[in-house]
């Protein structure tokens, strides 16, 4: 009888204990958490600055979103009432797993690229989104990437494309990188933002060989989020010099004869 008494004696504890979850830490967690699904998309919109207009930038510098290393941070009430920081990272977007977290507000963000750098393969894009973690719920944010740097590329007008018949032409940032335009090849760069531009260049007239030079020269400042198309612009044929139009801003190069035969 005594044996019965202890074996229902057990069976009733381990019942009670299976069934009792309102002091079980984990489970009340589990109450406040909730999860999200991150989506991502880059938007190629840019501003042009000449005429206040969207235009898109070239669909090879757009790069995939969900390679981006994706970084989320927010705050939280704990179980206890305090209130927690939540800081953590993930290699990729795609890497994401969805973990649960404590309902709190948070935001995600992404980048792509490094701002102090500049060159035709130094686009920087970066985005951000904030949300809301709610209880026993999942839910989906969207991140929009956009470009935070600024792109600049050259352009030649008719008039000097028959007037001359090849030129080079330099571009120097306030961080003294140098990048070189010709008739035939005019890259898309990406440069820091609020940084001073200047031109410099030689060309070969069409009707005698002559070859000319344009001394450096100051022609604006960049924006970030922005287009900027340098117009290399000959008024007319014959003319003595350029007229570059940066944005709304236009400045003037005067050419200078280049002596064949300094020395002699």
């Amino acid at each position: 009888m005594n044996k019965i008494l202890t074996l229902l004696t057990l069976a009733a504890t381990a019942l009670t204990t299976g069934c009792n979850t309102a002091s079980d830490p984990v489970a009340q967690t589990d109450d406040l958490r909730g999860s999200v699904r991150i989506t991502a998309q880059v938007s190629s919109d840019v501003t042009t600055r000449t005429r206040a207009e969207t235009a898109n930038l070239p669909a090879e510098v757009i790069p995939d979103p969900y390679t981006f290393p994706l970084h989320i941070t927010g705050t939280y009430t704990d179980d206890a009432g305090q209130e927690q920081s939540y800081d953590q990272s993930w290699e990729t977007v795609n890497g994401y797993d969805s973990p649960l977290m404590i309902r709190g507000n948070y935001t995600a963000s992404v980048t792509s690229g490094d701002g102090s750098q500049e060159g035709p393969d130094a686009a920087w894009f970066a985005g951000t989104a904030d949300f809301t973690i709610l209880s026993r719920q999942t839910i989906t944010t969207d991140i929009t990437v956009t470009l935070q740097n600024a792109a600049v590329q050259l352009a030649f007008d008719d008039w000097f494309t028959q007037y001359y018949s090849e030129a080079t032409f330099t571009l120097r940032t306030e961080s003294d990188n140098r990048f070189t335009s010709t008739l035939t090849q005019q890259p898309l760069v990406f440069i820091k933002p609020a940084t001073k531009l200047y031109l410099s260049g030689s060309a070969v007239k069409s009707q005698n060989g002559a070859t000319v030079e344009f001394p450096e020269t100051e022609i604006g400042t960049t924006v970030a989020r922005s287009l900027h198309t340098v117009r290399v612009q000959a008024s007319q044929v014959g003319s003595s010099g350029l007229s570059i139009q940066l944005d709304d801003t236009f400045t003037e190069l005067e050419e200078t004869a280049v002596e064949l035969n300094p020395e002699a």
